[in-house]
């Protein structure tokens, strides 16, 4: 007998192409040694990770000319709201953008980026065992439903939460309301992202 599935969750996984990810990160890795980013970027006074998130007039994307990402992310957004919601098309623009460096150790807790239309991360440096990204099952009734019945499986439809590994050159985006976290970086070297919230144009946004 068919079975249809409601109330579904979407996430796009995307891995850039090389010219791409080898122009961000080398771009990158030059606004690290900037004054700016010396500025800018500091240790987040609830978690473990540096970030520029706290200097809401800096923009990782301007400040490091990310023209080729900004270009990639827009489109992605676009693909995820006209081909994956079939919503009617819109102009979009990066609401915030900050970087985010996980040192050995380093980790950040469940959170939302409530108030965006569509979130994302991008993945500069990621080395071995640096940490996933984490999305826990956002239906609550369902997360008990599972431990009680012990129906806790491998399955999509049967699982607590999806991993998504990073790599180099890997785009996550989500819609922003959904819960997501980021596991300790085990590693012994630099896990290096990017976070980056979308909105409609401004001047083509409902009122």
């Amino acid at each position: 007998m068919p079975v249809d599935l409601f109330f579904a969750v979407p996430l796009l996984v995307h891995d850039a192409d090389p010219a791409v990810r080898d122009a961000t990160r080398a771009k990158v890795l030059a606004y690290l040694d900037s004054e700016r980013a010396k500025r800018d970027i500091a240790l987040s006074p609830e978690e473990s990770v540096a970030t520029s998130y706290y200097q809401p007039e800096a923009s990782i994307v301007l400040d490091a000319q990310l023209n080729e990402l900004e270009a990639l992310v827009i489109a992605a957004g676009r693909a995820f709201l006209e081909q994956t919601l079939r919503l009617p098309p819109r102009p979009l623009e990066i609401e915030r953008a900050w970087i985010n460096l996980f040192r050995p150790g380093a980790q950040e807790a469940q959170h939302t980026h409530d108030g965006s239309l569509l979130s994302c991360s991008y993945y500069v440096e990621a080395p071995e065992n640096c940490g996933c990204i984490v999305f826990p099952d956002p239906i609550g009734a369902r997360r008990s439903y599972r431990e009680f019945t012990r129906t806790v499986g491998r399955d999509l439809l049967t699982r607590r939460e999806i991993a998504v590994e990073p790599r180099p050159g890997r785009l996550v985006m989500f819609e922003s309301w959904l819960p997501h976290a980021v596991q300790c970086n085990k590693s012994d070297r630099l896990r290096i992202s990017i976070a980056m919230n979308l909105r409609q144009t401004e001047s083509t946004a409902p009122r």
